[in-house]
């Protein structure tokens, strides 16, 4: 591949944003998954310490976090240890919603 075709693929990879917004859209994601995994422990605390209760509700929703994280990954990447996980993390969020409607 010659310097051309890869400034024409450079060019079409970036049309619409650039290097910067794009790792300021990665970072500014991975605040958003910190704060919701703290703000989730907070509740998940709160409840226990006050009201008791099964975690299973917010557990649920970080997996299914995760286990969307993970599938974008794998769709980059095609890693097979990361479809794994992702696969892992589904099937931990299927099981914690049917424990969440089961169990309440």
């Amino acid at each position: 591949m010659d310097r051309s075709e890869v400034l024409a693929r450079s060019r079409m990879d970036n049309q619409h944003r650039d290097e910067r917004e794009r790792r300021v859209t990665d970072k500014a994601c991975t605040w958003g998954a910190v704060s919701m995994a703290i703000s989730a422990a907070a509740i998940f605390l709160i409840r226990l310490l006050t009201k008791g209760g099964n975690p299973y509700d917010l557990l649920a929703i970080l997996f299914a976090y995760l286990a969307a994280a993970h599938a974008y990954t794998w769709s980059k990447s095609r890693s097979r240890w990361t479809l794994i996980t992702a696969v892992a993390y589904t099937v931990g969020a299927a099981a914690l919603l049917c424990a969440y409607a089961l169990l309440g």
